[in-house]
């Protein structure tokens, strides 16, 4: 067996193979190594290579190439086969284990960021730190790409030492970290990320002087030497120090706020060890009260649903409850506001168990998801599900709520649930204290408010009502007016607008809606169409989102970046940090105004169409490198799903359908990866219908139907639907899409037990595949077709075509898939060890991409292996494994599983799990596989002569579908026992 060679990158280059040190003594030799290791066994071109060693202007680049290779082979001798030859140039099977290391664990780092973790993020930073043995390439710095290459991974070390550093700010450990930033901005002055955390370090320390000297320094050295201005963070940290901004301050844990306390900031400051909900921007001021009575009441079992009216501050409360409460017990945050029907609240539950890794097997069955909620639930050590604004899908809330009796459940509604047993907490208007200063601390005037601007305050704040929202928002008028202006400004439109029915009901909504008209009427017209126009957006966008959706007509591209800064600024928008990204999001409150200044501006169309052309535009740019074969590729898509739900589902009978369809086609892959197969059931349903779409789109987007079809098990809708393909496909010189209607009828034809059509539709595809990869689609499909036909040796040569084009392309997911099925065939043709070593090898592929389908597959496969060997423990450990990632009652785990407790002499046991699959069983290959273990049973429970009926019907039926999988058919047992020779195919 080929053996690979690590190279260690992150400092002067080593190379090892099982352990043991390989040596390159030259180093244009080893600078080959290392450049193909960072290729990561993809072809390099003989002129990028060449040019990667020497530059541009070397003379004879590929004859010179080949003599240094010569030599490099030379150097590895017995290992010489790990550099390869491709029409595409050098490959190696060479891996940089050091740098996929650290570029692991800087993902964990992000992701620790992104749900606040900061312990997460600062022993991932250390991990990842510990890699580097020195200045990364330290010995090849002299060859051209080894600079450029050397260069960016000691930048993007100093970016991981920044992360590390900032989390342990955010710990608490500021004295600790004084002296590390103070050596490493001494190293690079410049540089604003690292003096800007030496000056919040020293602040916290109590040495604002030095911190404000720091920032003094930083601007001078910019001035002289690059003749620029510190960046406009840096210039409003300083600000913020000499005003003393109390959102500065050290992270305080909840315990060590007082519960009676009016402004509070509470601030998760120990390791998150769930993701909860991403960390605002802002302090969280006030309801210190209501923080310590939920957070006692939270401690038990019970619903408790917070209600409140909007903009009251029901959603920010129960984010810090789930943010503190994260430290010490599993917490699912789930936000209802975005869903659009009551049906979505469970598969949103759902996604946040999934996603928080609260799901023993990984994913909870799509067709019983509340049984899934209350079993995960149930596996956890006291865990709290939050669930925010209800209101408007309050009858499916109740049900899940009623159902999770005797676990911890918050709530946030405009209205109570009416359920048994559920605790009221009403959220009033803020006391006066607390109101005004969170006016004072949200309008950044710490210092600055006289005796008498304090009275106008009071009453700036009594005329909405002293809500936060309403507080917040007038608070962002101060950039504009002062605040005797809009204390005037206030009362004559509380006067005009309401008229002093301030107890009538609805008074507080009306105050609200007041508040956003302020608001609204004093933006500039710029800031005004980019307000409505971002209600377009659901769960927020990012800057060049805003930038491609929002334009028209008077509103220019750049005009869009310094209207966000604005509204942010009058805390119209809220800002979302992810990792290295900003999202630009309304509150539900905005996002309703934003949408009815839309309609009345007769924007909404437009808006909406060209939403969702941006869905389509970004879902293709994302899938274009690899047609998302790799998960970071998919997790991509889904956070913007959100986005994506909305555009699907506005499109409908609208006249831009058929782009939603074009979306839809699009999504194809992330669906099948997430398994998502009825949720593209749904739109399709709604969008195929779409009129002015040309044949081939309808066609494609028919075989895509017709394949969740399939996925779905509704064997005859798949098949009725992809003939409909076929027939569009017909009369069009569309050979691809031609290929592609074939290989889903073929699969169908697998599924619905037509074995001989399926064999012999997937040669034909493969014979006129258009590519390499295409030809290894049809290959992979045809081993399987001929594994449940009786043949595994043809069917491995299928499967080892597939997976070599899989390999020279490096589809993780296509080998995740072929080398499971290699080892299934590798177990029917007797080649235990290598079948369970080929299983080991996908397993490898299916853990990195979450490959929910292949690994209860390989699970098995090694049943098979340890049921033939006897070793019924193993083989029913291996079932059951299989049997917790199944989405549905008619896969082949229950039919395994009950074949094991048959040999175990569980026959009742057995009973039960072949019942449960012969009612859910669709028909195909694996009721053919149920019902010939059905003979074993009816043996087992004494029925002989009906075994021996059975055996004969499953004979003829296998006969006329030319089933003959070895695994199910030499099982077939006489009555007698003496076994029956395996069906042939036809």
């Amino acid at each position: 067996m080929l053996v690979g060679v690590d190279v260690l990158v992150l400092g002067p280059v080593q190379a090892w193979a099982d352990g043991v040190a390989v040596t390159v003594d030259r180093p244009l030799e080893r600078a080959v190594l290392v450049r193909l290791a960072l290729a990561n066994r993809v072809p390099v071109p003989d002129g990028r290579l060449a040019e990667d060693l020497w530059g541009a202007e070397v003379e004879r680049p590929v004859q010179r190439l080949r003599v240094v290779v010569s030599r490099l082979r030379a150097a590895l001798g017995p290992l010489a086969d790990v550099i390869g030859r491709t029409p595409a140039g050098y490959q190696a099977t060479v891996t940089a284990t050091d740098l996929l290391a650290a570029e692991a664990a800087a993902q964990r780092l992000h992701t620790a960021r992104r749900g606040g973790d900061y312990a997460a993020v600062a022993s991932a930073a250390k991990e990842a730190l510990a890699l580097w043995r020195g200045h990364a390439l330290a010995d090849l710095r002299t060859i051209p790409f080894a600079a450029a290459e050397g260069d960016r991974l000691d930048d993007w070390r100093l970016s991981l030492t920044v992360a590390g550093l900032e989390a342990n700010l955010e710990l608490g450990a500021a004295g600790e970290v004084v002296t590390e930033l103070t050596g490493l901005v001494g190293r690079h002055p410049l540089h604003e990320p690292l003096s800007c955390l030496l000056a919040l370090a020293l602040y916290r320390t109590g040495r604002q002087a030095d911190a404000l000297e720091r920032l003094a320094r930083l601007r001078r050295a910019l001035s002289e030497e690059l003749g620029v201005d510190p960046a406009p963070d840096t210039s409003a940290l300083e600000l913020r120090i000499l005003d003393h901004d109390p959102a500065l301050r050290a992270p305080a844990t909840a315990e060590a706020t007082p519960p009676s306390a009016s402004p509070v900031d509470v601030v998760a400051s120990e390791p998150q060890p769930w993701p909860v909900v991403a960390a605002p921007m802002t302090s969280f001021v006030g309801r210190g009260r209501e923080f310590a009575t939920l957070t006692t009441r939270l401690a038990q079992p019970g619903l408790t649903t917070v209600v409140g009216v909007a903009g009251s501050g029901k959603s920010r409360l129960a984010a810090e409850l789930a943010r503190s409460m994260a430290r010490s017990r599993p917490v699912v945050f789930v936000e209802l506001a975005p869903l659009g029907r009551a049906e979505d609240v469970l598969p949103a539950v759902t996604a946040a168990l999934e996603a928080g890794g609260l799901v023993s097997g990984g994913s909870i069955d799509p067709n019983d998801q509340l049984t899934g909620i209350i079993a995960a639930l149930g596996e956890c050590a006291n865990p709290l599900l939050v669930l925010d604004n209800a209101e408007h899908v309050t009858p499916s809330v109740a049900e899940l709520v009623r159902a999770t009796n005797g676990f911890s459940v918050l709530v946030t509604s405009q209205q109570p649930l009416g359920v048994p047993g559920e605790s009221v907490y009403p959220l009033g208007p803020l006391d006066r204290s607390v109101g005004v200063a969170l006016f004072i601390e949200r309008a950044g005037l710490h210092g600055l408010v006289t005796a008498a601007e304090r009275d106008e305050l009071v009453a700036i704040c009594a005329a909405v009502d002293w809500l936060p929202l309403g507080i917040e928002l007038a608070a962002g008028l101060t950039r504009t007016l002062t605040i005797s202006q809009l204390a005037q400004r206030i009362d004559d439109r509380v006067r005009l607008l309401v008229g002093g029915a301030r107890g009538a009901a609805g008074g507080r909504h009306t105050s609200l809606r007041v508040a956003l008209d302020w608001s609204h009427e004093l933006l500039a017209e710029r800031e005004r169409t980019v307000l409505r126009r971002l209600g377009s957006f659901a769960g927020g966008c990012t800057l060049e989102a805003a930038e491609a959706v929002l334009p028209d007509g008077d509103l220019e591209p750049g005009d869009v970046a310094p209207a966000l800064a604005d509204l942010v600024n009058r805390n119209l928008v809220t800002v979302q940090t992810d990792g290295a990204t900003r999202r630009f999001v309304l509150l539900e409150t905005v996002r309703d105004y934003a949408q009815a200044r839309l309609a009345e501006a007769g924007e909404v169309e437009r808006l909406h169409a060209g939403h969702l052309r941006w869905c389509l535009d970004l879902v293709r740019a994302i899938g274009a490198p690899d047609d998302f074969a790799a998960a970071e590729s998919v997790a991509a898509v889904f956070a913007e799903w959100p986005n994506i739900l909305a555009a699907l589902e506005r499109a409908p009978g609208t006249s831009w359908a058929t782009d939603g369809l074009r979306l839809a086609v699009e999504m194809h892959v992330p669906w099948l990866a997430r398994a998502w197969f009825r949720e593209a059931q749904r739109h399709y349903a709604a969008l195929t219908d779409s009129a002015g779409l040309a044949a081939h789109e309808l066609a494609q987007a028919l075989s895509h139907y017709g394949f969740h079809t399939l996925m779905t098990g509704d064997l005859e809708a798949a098949a009725v639907r992809l003939a409909k393909a076929g027939e569009l496909a017909a009369p069009l010189d569309d050979p691809e899409l031609a290929q592609t209607v074939r290989y889903y009828q073929g699969i169908v034809d697998i599924e619905r037990c037509r074995l001989p059509e399926a064999v012999q539709r997937l040669r034909e595809g493969e014979r006129s595949a258009m590519s390499d990869t295409q030809g290894s689609s049809f290959a992979d499909a045809l081993g399987t077709a001929l594994l449940y036909s009786g043949d595994p040796a043809e069917a491995l040569a299928a499967y080892t075509r597939s997976t070599k084009v899989d390999a020279a392309h490096e589809d993780e997911h296509g080998l995740s898939r072929g080398l499971g099925n290699q080892a299934k065939a590798l177990l029917d043709l007797g080649r235990v060890e290598e079948a369970l070593a080929t299983a080991e090898e996908s397993d490898r592929y299916a853990r990195r991409l979450d490959d929910r389908q292949i690994l209860p597959l390989n699970d098995l496969t090694r049943a098979a292996a340890a049921l033939a060997a006897g070793n019924l423990d193993a083989a029913e450990s291996y079932c059951r494994a299989a049997l917790a990632h199944e989405e549905d009652a008619a896969g082949l785990a229950r039919v395994d599983l009950a074949d094991v407790l048959l040999a175990k002499g569980e026959t009742a046991a057995a009973r039960r799990l072949l019942d449960e699959f012969f009612a859910a069983a669709p028909g195909g290959v694996a009721l053919l596989a149920a019902r010939a273990v059905s003979v074993t049973l009816r043996q087992a429970e004494g029925d002989a002569a009906g075994a021996r009926t059975l055996l004969e019907q499953i004979r003829a039926e296998a006969a006329a579908a030319g089933f003959g999988w070895r695994r199910y058919t030499q099982r077939l047992v006489m009555p007698d026992g003496v076994c029956e020779t395996p069906v042939k195919p036809r």
